[in-house]
């Protein structure tokens, strides 16, 4: 359905355009006949008109045949793009000998047909836009005295004489037209006609002003753009009143506001329309390029090379430039969705110099909502964003992100997204899952540092406290008791003695306090007998009160040291759970490596409970496991016992 309404858009929007070339296809014979040209008769202007507000509209209409905006643009566009065809008719038919059928009349209908066309945008349509209704009701009197202008000055044009447009060449000496003797509305009614005008083009402005003033910033960023063109209008009028190309300028004046409403409905969502607009905007850019040049070359070389070969050269000139126009405008309202390899080159090139994978986030994030010129982008990795870019607000799309299978995140836009949006942002996926992939790698590295420097700085601190508290008070104790003893050598030498033996004893287990210390940082049995023999004798450190059984395969593979401590502290942890905590009678330890060391411990003790403590000793060996990239597994189920899994890889 709606691709049969686009159908009959273009359809329409054929015809408005076959309008506009049929006035244009005359215009060498009207030259020839020394009618005046189209630019100074201000049909330049009407041909602009008629198709940078009618082609925009048609789209508009066709998919939303409630919008009031759109109707006022395609009524815009069908009066200005009649009245310019039945003008060159009515034209080729008053100049020519003989003329034509109707042409009087042609002729009088164009010559009034321009006015509701022309003032219904600066009144009416800046009053409706963008919902199609004022801004409140004490805006409703401001339409009414803008109906009321158009009506009146419409009736006052229709019940003026053809010859009442004051442009020299135009008809011929003496032509009088049809109702040659009315002569407009009485004159007492142009003072208030004219203060009706005004005052509802100063309404109109006004309550676009108003509007941009009281709404959001969404509503306002597609009113910047119409407010702009508004204002650009108005200062083209007044450099039309001066400058002295005048017809020109006000030729162009028609072009700012249906290409400003033109980029608010695509690039800003207005209307939620899915539109092919940024071609109707390439066609009005190259239809006004068309009209501007084919009025130059034929004003310079018609009377040289002739009306065909003008329109040769005109074709030449405006291909090139129709192609430009046309990836200039999809580049404006579309961003890059046609062109994905640009857009992926675009992002390479905005992300090799990225330093840390936050900003490698934050700029693909940034790149990701210029391509596809939404107003927000996020990335959500593990529930949380980790980047943005655009101003916060409702998510209405959410694309999941995936790196080698698995979710690494999530892709957040802030509006929906077309069809054909959605095969780009299929390219750009992978790239993104690339990108949180490395934030997730960086976040781990830094927690892994942390949790390493908080590790090592326990450590230091349990040998401060060792060497401080233990050793260092033991050591003071030698040197007095050393001195004591070289006293008593000359006055008490059986006490001297004594004393000297004292200090044999206390220095040997000084020496083991060391050996302690020294062990606590690795255990000699580690280098004496490998990892399942320290397990063994481990184990038998327990008898009496644990009987523990160690497991390991005869070809288990050399491991590296750190695996070799983290697993034997992890044991030792757990086996000391199994006697103290747990009342365990019996203990296995089993071992089992390939590419990763798997250790199990199960005990037949009470178990931890639920919901589980997470004391002191579970988190050592939690932490031990993760400072190697590895895994800590509490496994617990209905039965009674305990049974850990901790994987550690050996290339740790």
């Amino acid at each position: 359905m709606r691709d049969r309404s686009v159908r009959r858009a273009a359809a329409a929007a054929g015809l408005l355009v076959v309008l506009v070339a049929a006035a244009l296809a005359v215009e060498p014979r009207l030259r020839a006949l020394g009618v005046t040209g189209m630019v100074e008769r201000f049909d330049a202007f009407r041909a602009v008109a008629a198709l940078s507000f009618g082609v925009p509209g048609l789209f508009v209409v066709a998919q939303r045949p409630g919008c009031r905006v759109g109707w006022v643009m395609v009524f815009a566009g069908a009066a200005q793009g009649l009245g310019v065809a039945l003008g060159a008719y009515g034209l080729l038919g008053i100049n020519e000998s003989g003329g034509l059928p109707g042409d009087d009349w042609a002729m009088w209908v164009s010559n009034w047909l321009w006015m509701p066309a022309g003032l219904v945008v600066p009144t009416i349509f800046l009053l409706l836009f963008p919902d199609g209704r004022p801004p409140s009701r004490r805006w409703w009197p401001a339409m009414a005295v803008a109906a009321v202008a158009i009506v009146a000055n419409t009736l006052d044009w229709m019940l003026r004489p053809v010859p009442y447009e004051n442009v020299p060449g135009m008809f011929p000496a003496g032509y009088a037209g049809v109702l040659a003797g009315l002569r407009g509305l009485p004159d007492v009614l142009d003072v208030p006609v004219a203060v009706c005008t005004a005052g509802a083009v100063v309404a109109a402005v006004a309550s676009l002003a108003v509007r941009y003033r009281s709404s959001g910033e969404e509503v306002r960023r597609r009113l910047q753009w119409v407010l702009a063109a508004a204002l650009l209008t108005v200062a083209l009028a007044g450099v039309a009143l001066a400058a002295p190309w005048g017809a020109v300028v006000i030729a162009s004046a028609a072009v700012p506001l249906p290409v400003a409403v033109s980029v608010a409905i695509v690039a800003h969502r207005l209307w939620d329309l899915d539109l092919l607009l940024s071609r109707a905007l390439a066609f009005g850019a190259l239809s006004v390029a068309l009209l501007g040049t084919y009025a130059l070359v034929a004003f310079t070389l018609g009377g040289v090379l002739g009306s065909g070969a003008s329109a040769v050269l005109v074709a030449l000139v405006v291909h090139p430039l129709y192609v430009r126009v046309l990836g200039a405008a999809n580049r404006l309202v579309y961003g890059e969705r046609e062109d994905p390899a640009r857009a992926l080159r675009r992002l390479g090139t905005r992300l090799s110099d990225a330093g840390s994978p936050g900003e490698l986030l934050d700029r693909m994030a940034a790149e990701v909502r210029r391509v596809l010129r939404v107003h927000y982008v996020a990335v959500e990795e593990s529930g949380v964003v980790v980047a943005s870019s655009g101003r916060p607000g409702e998510v209405a799309e959410s694309v999941p992100l995936l790196h080698r299978g698995e979710r690494v995140g999530t892709l957040l836009l802030g509006e929906r997204l077309r069809a054909r949006d959605r095969g780009l942002v299929g390219e750009l996926a992978p790239h993104v899952a690339v990108a949180v992939h490395a934030h997730r790698l960086g976040a781990d590295l830094e927690r892994s540092h942390g949790r390493m420097l908080a590790a090592r700085q326990e450590e230091r601190d349990r040998l401060l406290y060792e060497l401080h508290d233990g050793l260092g008070p033991g050591l003071a104790a030698l040197a007095l008791q050393t001195d004591r003893g070289r006293r008593l050598v000359d006055t008490d030498p059986d006490k001297a003695k004594k004393v000297m033996s004292e200090l044999s004893q206390r220095i040997r287990a000084t020496v083991e306090d060391v050996r302690t210390i020294v062990n606590d940082l690795r255990p000699p049995p580690l280098d004496d007998l490998g990892l399942a023999g320290a397990l063994a004798e481990l184990g038998r450190g327990f008898a009496g009160d644990l009987t523990v059984e160690v497991e390991v395969p005869p070809d288990l593979p050399a491991l590296p040291p750190p695996v070799e401590l983290a697993a034997y502290r992890i044991t030792a942890e757990a086996l000391t759970n199994a006697v103290r905590h747990a009342m365990a009678s019996r203990c296995t330890v089993t071992l089992s490596a390939t590419d990763t060391l798997e250790l199990r411990v199960r005990d037949d003790g009470v178990g931890v409970g639920a919901p589980v403590r997470r004391g002191f000793g579970l988190a050592s060996m939690r932490r031990r496991s993760e400072e190697l990239n590895g895994t800590f597994e509490l496994l617990t189920g209905d039965g009674p016992g305990t049974h850990l899994l901790v994987r550690l890889p050996l290339a740790a």
